[in-house]
């Protein structure tokens, strides 16, 4: 979906950057309760698109309700695009038990 600009660099979506798929997903069934979202995969990037409305206060929400969700994933931190700036949202600590590890096989 493509952002409205507002001019200046300013747009009246923020942009998630997910993993895979299936986690742009979870988040837009997250958010969608109380936020326009819409997810697409473009280039292998999985991006959720939110719309905020126009209060600050509905940003806050929509950002504490995206900490609180990379948290519950254990994703430790995603990106996130902005009034054209990218940021990075960190929350909780990674679970490095579900990252795969490359086998190493000894030399022969």
């Amino acid at each position: 979906m493509p952002r409205m600009d507002l001019g200046d660099g300013f747009t009246e979506t923020v942009q998630f950057e997910l993993p895979d798929l299936a986690g742009a997903v979870r988040l837009a069934t997250r958010l969608r309760t109380c936020w326009a979202v819409f997810v697409s995969d473009a280039d292998g990037v999985a991006i959720v698109d939110a719309m905020p409305g126009t209060s600050p206060a509905d940003l806050a929400s929509l950002m504490r309700t995206v900490e609180s969700w990379v948290e519950e994933e254990a994703l430790c931190a995603i990106r996130f695009e902005l009034d054209g700036r990218v940021y990075v949202l960190e929350a909780g600590n990674a679970d490095w038990s579900a990252v795969p590890r490359p086998v190493v096989t000894e030399p022969a």
